[in-house]
């Protein structure tokens, strides 16, 4: 019996903070990602460039994964450093997500 309600305080004690796990990653996820607007105009950039190389149809797909892997990783103002660095640190900041894609 004593077991059962160790069991029962165990599994409490753990829906409790797995709310809180959850709301954590909710709130911390939220505040590094890009805003639409910067994701759009992100997106428009990388279509703009990519399209004559790629295609119309695998720079949508292509770029479409690139802003959404920059989104998980920068916030705005993140994204605003990067783009201030030199074209070679730009490269750097930003190649996981074109590698990714």
């Amino acid at each position: 019996m004593t077991c059962f309600k160790k069991l029962e305080k165990l599994v409490s004690t753990i829906r409790k903070y797995n709310f809180l796990l959850i709301l954590t990653f909710l709130v911390s996820s939220k505040a590094s990602a890009l805003s639409p607007e910067y994701e759009k105009e992100l997106y428009i950039g990388c279509y703009g460039n990519s399209k004559q190389y790629i295609g119309a149809d695998e720079a949508k797909t292509y770029c479409t994964c690139v802003v959404n892997k920059l989104s998980e990783k920068f916030s705005d103002k993140e994204i605003d450093l990067v783009f201030k660095m030199e074209p070679d640190e730009i490269m750097k900041a930003t190649e996981f997500a074109t590698i990714e894609c």
